[in-house]
C-alpha cells in the first residue's frame, strides 16, 4: 500500500506541479514546457528509486535458483518490497531447513543401503528379490556366484529369462514357486549352463506393494554338503567291504566249530561261544544296512521284480523269528486274504522288509503280548498290516521315522539299542517295488505299520524290468 501512494504521488505531483507554479507566476510556453521536463524528469528518478529493491529481489532470486540457499535479501525500504524481501528470506530458511533434512535423511538411506548391502554379502547362501511382475530387484554376492550373472546384467529383467530351476525333469517357473512358501531342492541353471544343485526355500512378502516386493528367494548351495555327504558314503563302504571279509570267516569258523563241539564242551563254554556268534551275527547285520545305505544313497540299491508267491515268504518270516518271539511269551498270529494273489516283488528284498518290521514289533512288544499280521487284497494291490500292542511311538517322531539313522528317544524304547537303518531301507526298497508304506501309532498302545505291494497281474505292465540296474550290478548288491 505504501508503495502505491509514492507511485501516486509521484506521477501527481509530474502532472499537476506545472498547472500549480502557473497559478502563481505567468509562464511562457517555453518555461512551461522546461518545467514540465524537469518534472518528469524528477519523477523518473524517484520511480527509479522506489522500485530499486525490485531489482535486488530478481538477483537474490536468481542467486537462490542457482543454489545457494545460505543468501538472504536485505531490504529496508519501509514499504512492500520489505515484506517481499523477508517473506524471501523466510522461505529460504525453511527451504534450507528442508533440503538438510532430506540430504541428512538421504545420508542415513545410504548408510542404511550400505549396512544392509554388506549384511546381504555375508549371507553364504543366495538371496534374490523379485517385484511382482518377476523381475529381479537385487540378488547379492552368493546369488551371483551360483547364477554366474552380475547385477547389471538381471536386475528389473524377469528371473525366468536368465534362471532355470528343475526338479527331475520338469522346470520350476517363478509363478510356481512365488505362490506361496516353497522348500524343495532343485538344480539351478545359470549363466553359460552353469549347473548347481541347491535348495530354493521362498516367502511372499506380506504388505509390500508400496514397495514393489514380492517374492523372495534362498538358495543354499548343497555342492559341499554333497561332496561331504558323498565321501562319508565312500569311507562307509570301504571300511564295511573291509570288514565284511573277515567278519565271514569269523561267523563261518564259529559256525563250524559251535557244530562240532557242541556236545564236548562245558555248559558254560558253550553259552559264551553262543554269545559271540550272535554277536557276530548282529555285526554282520549291521554292515549288511550300512552297505545297503550305501547302494540306495549311490541309488544302485537294485531289486529283480518277478511274480512272487508272498504268503510263503510271510510264513518263513514267522518261523525264522519265532524263538525270539516265544522267549518274550509274545504271541504272533496271521490272517491272511483267501485266496492270495502274487505279487510283483523281489522275493530276497521283500524277505527283508518283512523281516525288519516284524523284528521291530516284537522287539518293541512288552512280554505277554501280541504281534498281528494282516493281509489284504484289493484290485491293484496287496496291503499288509503288522500291528503289536507295544510302547509304541510319540507322534513327533512319526514323520522323521523313515530317515536314515533316526532312533525314537522314547524312554519305553531305550532298552532296545538300534541303529536307525532298518526302516531308512524298508522304505527305500517298497518305493522301489512301486509300493507305499507308512505308520499309525501312539506312544504306550503299539504301532501299525502298513505297506502295499502291486499285484504281479496289474502291475506287469507298469513295471519294466529294463529300468533296473544290470543283473551284474544286482548280483552284486545282494552278495552281502
Amino acid at each position: 500500500m505504501r508503495l502505491r501512494l509514492k507511485v501516486a504521488f509521484v506521477i501527481t505531483l509530474s502532472i499537476f506541479f506545472p498547472y500549480i507554479l502557473g497559478l502563481f507566476t505567468t509562464l511562457s510556453a517555453i518555461l512551461y514546457l522546461l518545467v514540465a521536463a524537469i518534472c518528469a524528469v524528477i519523477a523518473t528518478a524517484l520511480l527509479f528509486l522506489f522500485l530499486k529493491p525490485l531489482s535486488s529481489l530478481s538477483k537474490s532470486t536468481s542467486v537462490f535458483a542457482d543454489g545457494n540457499l545460505n543468501h538472504r535479501i536485505d531490504l529496508r525500504s519501509g514499504d512492500e518490497f520489505e515484506e517481499v524481501g523477508n517473506s524471501f528470506n523466510l522461505m529460504a530458511d525453511k527451504l534450507s531447513k528442508t533440503f538438510q533434512k532430506i540430504e541428512n535423511d538421504r545420508a542415513i538411506a545410504i548408510a542404511e543401503k550400505d549396512k544392509l548391502d554388506e549384511v546381504l554379502s555375508s549371507v553364504i547362501d543366495g538371496i534374490i528379490a523379485l517385484d511382482f511382475n518377476k523381475n529381479v530387484i537385487l540378488l547379492n554376492k552368493a546369488a551371483q556366484e551360483l547364477t554366474g550373472y552380475t547385477t547389471t546384467e538381471i536386475q528389473t529383467k524377469p528371473i525366468d529369462q536368465f534362471i532355470h530351476l528343475f526338479s527331475d525333469k520338469d522346470e520350476i517357473v517363478s509363478k510356481t514357486y512365488c505362490q506361496g512358501n516353497y522348500n524343495q531342492s532343485a538344480k539351478l541353471i545359470g549363466k553359460n549352463g552353469k549347473q548347481t544343485k541347491i535348495n530354493l526355500v521362498t516367502a511372499q512378502v506380506a504388505g509390500a506393494v508400496q514397495t514393489n516386493l514380492n517374492c523372495i528367494l534362498i538358495l543354499h548351495d548343497l555342492s559341499r554338503e554333497e561332496e561331504l555327504e558323498q565321501m562319508k558314503l565312500d569311507f562307509v563302504s570301504m571300511a564295511s567291504h573291509e570288514l565284511k571279509t573277515p567278519l565271514t570267516s569269523i561267523i563261518g569258523y564259529l559256525s563250524v566249530f559251535l557244530d562240532e563241539s557242541k556236545d564236548k564242551l562245558p555248559k558254560e563254554s558253550l553259552s559264551l561261544l553262543d554269545k559271540s556268534f550272535a554277536a557276530a551275527q548282529q555285526l554282520q547285520t549291521l554292515i549288511t544296512n550300512l552297505l545297503n545305505v550305501n547302494k540306495i544313497e549311490k541309488e544302485q540299491l537294485s531289486v529283480s521284480p518277478e511274480p512272487t508267491e508272498y504268503l510263503p515268504i510271510v510264513t518263513k518270516a514267522i518261523d525264522d523269528l519265532r524263538s525270539q518271539a516265544t522267549q518274550k511269551n509274545i504271541v504272533v498270529t496271521l490272517t491272511p486274504h483267501q485266496p492270495l494273489p502274487k505279487v510283483l516283488a523281489d522275493p530276497i528284498r521283500l524277505n527283508e522288509v518283512v523281516i525288519n518290521l516284524l523284528s521291530n514289533a516284537i522287539n518293541y512288544t512288552n512280554p505277554g503280548g501280541k504281534v498281528e499280521i494282516f493281509i489284504k487284497a484289493s484290485p491293484t494291490e496287496v496291503e499288509t498290516i503288522i500291528s503289536d500292542n507295544g510302547v509304541g511311538i510319540p507322534q513327533e517322531a512319526i514323520p522323521h521315522l523313515f530317515n536314515k539313522f533316526f532312533r525314537v528317544s522314547n524312554e519305553l524304547q531305550k532298552s532296545n539299542k538300534g541303529t536307525g537303518l532298518g526302516l531308512y531301507i524298508t522304505k527305500s526298497i517298497i518305493e522301489k517295488l512301486h509300493g507305499k508304506i507308512w505308520v499309525e501309532s501312539q506312544a504306550g498302545q503299539g504301532s501299525r505299520f502298513s505297506f502295499t505291494l502291486p499285484i504281479a497281474t496289474y502291475s506287469s505292465s507298469i513295471l519294466d524290468r529294463n529300468k533296473f540296474v544290470s543283473q551284474a550290478i544286482q548280483s552284486g548288491a545282494l552278495n552281502y
